[in-house]
């Protein structure tokens, strides 16, 4: 797990230690005050400031652990973008034609240290990718063995990202029709994603060929790039939805390559 905090800690962790330590604390001054003027129980009054300098100390501590953050640097930044853009993204996206599996009774389905590796390594999704270190995007070319290829490419600036679809076209009319066949197939980004965007016609510089391209933009946050948690959904999500609209470009007759 990475983390802008110098000790990675669930917050119902946080929560507890420092409830521990303010109830320390609070009881200590307590027993203090209730036996101060006391002579007989001086022992007690010393025994209690202790523990409460203790525990007051432990708050301060716990504070700072848990709640300052370290700096990250550009390197480090530039260096979990690469890791997103060759590792996480095209991991999530080799499922999008996902191997045949079997029904089996639920009991005797055990969960393996390499399944996951396993599942992988028997994808039917091929990937290429074309990127240059140090670039804030990446483009890839996903086939499935069932049938179909399509361009994408992921554009990540610290925490805004921008996924974009290339679909052969050749002229604006396509583009507008195309758009409009695929409106549902693209309808989670907006309605459960967040994201927005819009449909384009150009020639792109990667080929030289014209396409129809749909580019949709959605905010992160700023610490995007150290968040494993958020990085691993991002993927996730954008492959499942780029396996029904592949689906949908079949079902539509829509030609996703050259």
């Amino acid at each position: 797990m990475e983390s802008r905090n110098f000790i990675y800690a669930p917050g119902w962790v946080k929560v507890v230690a420092l409830s521990v330590l303010v109830f320390t604390l609070a009881s200590a001054i307590g027993v203090s005050l209730y036996f101060l003027g006391k002579e007989e129980k001086q022992d007690w009054i010393l025994v209690a400031m202790s523990l409460g300098q203790v525990a007051a100390s432990g708050i301060v501590i716990a504070i700072v652990v848990f709640f300052s953050e370290k700096d990250v640097n550009v390197i480090n930044l530039q260096r979990r973008a690469e890791r997103l853009f060759l590792e996480t993204f095209p991991r999530a996206c080799l499922l999008i034609d996902f191997p045949e599996g079997e029904f089996k009774d639920w009991g005797n389905k055990k969960m393996r240290a390499n399944d996951i590796a396993q599942a992988l390594k028997n994808s039917k999704t091929s990937i290429k990718v074309n990127h240059i270190p140090g670039q804030i995007d990446a483009y890839y070319y996903i086939s499935r063995e069932s049938g179909g290829s399509i361009v994408m490419r992921l554009q990540v600036n610290v925490g805004e990202v921008v996924v974009s679809y290339y679909i052969p076209a050749k002229s604006e009319d396509d583009t507008h029709e195309i758009a409009r066949v695929l409106k549902w197939a693209f309808s989670r980004y907006y309605e459960v994603g967040g994201y927005v965007g819009g449909w384009y016609f150009s020639k792109e510089d990667f080929d030289g060929l014209t396409y129809a391209s749909i580019h949709l933009t959605k905010d992160f946050g700023p610490d995007f790039l150290e968040n494993e948690r958020k990085k691993l959904f991002m993927s996730n999500d954008v492959a499942a939805t780029t396996r029904g609209i592949m689906k949908d470009c079949v079902k539509n007759g829509i030609s996703m390559s050259y």
